[in-house]
């Protein structure tokens, strides 16, 4: 049995991975399509590298239609000649549910893993999600009935990252495996995964460093990067300072700090769900803010917040994310590390979103194609 996939995003990746290894193991398949580095190593042979389709913004994006549409024509080209058992795709929603309609319309089964935020922006896109898949998995446990009206069949499977991250680790593991002081205040520094987000964001990031650092010479900051390239780039900004550039490892970073400053997004669950004191900043082109911002329905905008159902983060977006913002914001957590409330409101969302999340995935997955 052959199956397509594509992932566009690193979380993309990291998410399909051992969902693919776990379908495999029940049944005899084979994988193609846009992968990440863990989907390659777990087995699926890539037609399209998945940084190809790694770009967030509406202004960002502009540039890269182009090459975007014509990646999505050759998949659709790829799907019509091979016509697989399924098409499985995760994140980027705006490449890969278009796709996703395409194969449903050649009656292959379409199913997509992490529905798109509609619990935060653009709701009226549900009747239209709803019609291009076959399956939606979801990884919230309030998103299944947001589409319960739409006949679209709906499987809550817990989040990836819960099921993989241990809540609040001994500190001094990671700082062990990193190499860093056992003593001492740690500052995780995590400005994004894409080049662009790196480019825009870690200049205030370190700007934020600096101002930190001036206040108590022993903090220390480590940079986990998502690339090689990244990691080139990241360094030749940080020359001078007492911060670590490490390749990856970006768990092991927030595990050993004593507080995490990251870009808004997957990052800042993944700190939360590590029991780590946690600010969230983010910029983006203003034109993107602009258009963005009039279509937001939610209060809050990174997920612990929404899950939690209050400010359980600081979130400083656009014009909020000043470096004088963002270091009154972080230096207390610094200071006085982590709260017995934030703790326990922390550990309310790991438990909520755990479990053995491959496994109902995979189950969700064979149950749609046997």
């Amino acid at each position: 049995m052959q199956i397509c996939v594509a992932a566009g995003e690193v979380s993309g990746d990291q998410i399909l991975a051992p969902i693919l290894s776990r379908v495999s193991e029940s049944a005899a398949v084979t994988f193609s399509g846009i992968a990440g580095p863990q989907m390659i190593a777990a087995g699926t042979y890539p037609l399209f590298p998945m940084d190809r389709l790694s770009v967030m913004g509406i202004m960002e994006v502009l540039p890269r239609i182009p090459e975007l549409l014509s990646i999505r024509r050759q998949m659709k080209h790829y799907l019509k000649a091979s016509r697989p058992s399924a098409l499985i795709t995760c994140d980027a929603p705006d490449f890969n549910l278009p796709l996703c309609a395409y194969a449903k319309s050649l009656g292959i089964p379409a199913i997509h893993v992490v529905s798109p935020s509609v619990w935060a922006w653009r709701r009226h896109r549900i009747p239209r999600i709803a019609k291009q898949l076959d399956r939606l998995l979801c990884v919230f446990p309030f998103e299944p009935e947001l589409y319960a009206n739409t006949g679209l069949h709906c499987d809550f499977i817990g989040h990836p990252l819960a099921a993989d991250i241990q809540f609040n680790p001994d500190p001094a593991d990671a700082r062990r495996a990193l190499d860093l002081p056992m003593s001492g205040p740690i500052l995780g520094i995590l400005p994004g995964s894409r080049n662009a987000e790196v480019k825009r964001l870690l200049p205030l990031f370190l700007q934020v460093f600096d101002r930190l650092l001036d206040e108590d010479p022993d903090l220390i900051g480590v940079i986990p990067a998502a690339s090689d390239a990244l990691t080139a780039e990241i360094q030749s900004k940080v020359a001078g300072r007492p911060c670590r550039v490490v390749s990856g490892q970006s768990r092991q970073v927030m595990a050993a700090s004593t507080a995490v400053l990251l870009a808004s997004g997957t990052a800042a669950l993944e700190s939360v769900l590590t029991g780590r004191p946690t600010v969230a900043a983010y910029r983006m082109n203003p034109w993107t803010y602009r258009l963005v911002k009039g279509k937001l329905e939610t209060e809050f905008v990174t997920l612990p917040n929404y899950l939690a159902h209050q400010a359980l983060i600081p979130e400083l977006i656009q014009d909020h994310a000043t470096t004088q913002a963002i270091v009154s914001a972080i230096q207390p957590q610094l200071k006085e590390g982590v709260s017995d409330l934030f703790l326990a409101q922390a550990r309310s969302i790991h438990e909520t979103l755990t479990g053995d999340v491959t496994a109902r995935a995979s189950r969700a997955i064979l149950d749609e194609l046997l």
